[in-house]
């Protein structure tokens, strides 16, 4: 066979091929509207999920399935019910070693500064509401006079920490007669006697009479000194036994404002000269109370 017939019947064998499809192609057309369902197929119901009991081997792992109807992600492994949530009832009285040495309440609650000391350390260290205390032992919330509250960060619980109590003079009791105490003779809760020549003598070492006291100026809402809160007094020193405590603010002198450095100077001043008596206006545990010497 020589070339020319090959290409020949190469030629005839792919045109039967293109008719053969071409006739199949047709052949569809007439038969394909046959080939579809007369009746539609029935809906397909679609079942929730339903999660088996929570009982048996595998309740664990139902209960904990995060992809539950709930939506709701369980708790962490041997969580207790309630852990790690703050308890937000009234405060309980601290355990922990925290010692409140005293409090600026401002007006502004933000502003307010209370001074503590940690441990066995002997420095003192402000802090201020919302303020970490050291050692990341716990939040402040709160700050009162003589008192402070705050979240303990290990039980997540409010607890409060308050002043201790200032070394208290023995008077006998329901006896109402003057009592004795050093230089000073106490004739009731706000009046007091002394004399001239007792205050000479106590007076006469101003730097040795500052440091028997540490008095820092509470700022108000406008900028200016509201009064001078003790912040400290030393036990059995003069402020004692003219019945001053730890946390009183004085405000005034024989009626006048102290509100300067100036004017606690007037206060000293006083003491050093011939007026037979002195009066101290004094906020304690935010009540104004008048206290009264009398100098002979």
């Amino acid at each position: 066979m020589n070339q020319r017939q090959l290409v020949q019947t190469v030629s005839v064998i792919l045109l039967l091929a293109f008719l053969g499809y071409i006739l199949a192609d047709f052949g569809m057309l007439f038969v394909r509207g046959s080939l579809y369902p007369v009746q539609p197929p029935p809906a397909r119901r679609i079942t929730r999920y339903t999660p088996p009991p929570s009982g048996g081997s595998y309740g664990v792992i139902t209960s904990r399935n995060i992809f539950n109807a709930d939506q709701k992600i369980p708790p962490k492994v041997g969580a207790t019910e309630g852990e790690n949530k703050p308890a937000d009832g009234p405060p309980v009285p601290s355990s922990l070693p925290i010692q409140l040495v005293g409090t600026i309440v401002h007006v502004n609650p933000k502003r307010s500064i209370a001074s503590l000391k940690l441990g066995a350390k002997n420095e003192q260290v402000p802090v201020k509401v919302d303020g970490i205390i050291p050692d990341n032992l716990a939040t402040v919330t709160k700050i009162e006079r003589s008192k402070i509250i705050f979240r303990n960060h290990a039980s997540q619980r409010l607890e409060f920490i308050e002043m201790k109590d200032e070394k208290k003079i023995s008077f006998a009791a329901g006896s109402g007669r003057p009592v004795q105490q050093g230089e000073v003779t106490k004739i009731s809760d706000t009046d007091f006697q002394l004399k001239r020549e007792d205050i000479n003598k106590l007076t006469s070492n101003l730097p040795d009479l500052l440091q028997q006291a540490r008095a820092v100026p509470r700022m108000g809402p406008n900028g200016n000194v509201e009064c001078f809160s003790l912040a400290d007094i030393a036990p059995g020193s003069i402020y004692e036994r003219l019945g001053l405590k730890r946390g009183d603010c004085i405000k005034s002198v024989n009626g006048e404002r102290i509100d300067s450095p100036a004017k606690a100077m007037e206060m000293y001043n006083a003491l050093r000269g011939s007026a037979s008596g002195i009066n101290l206006g004094i906020e304690r545990d935010g009540r104004d109370n008048n206290f009264n010497y009398n100098i002979q």
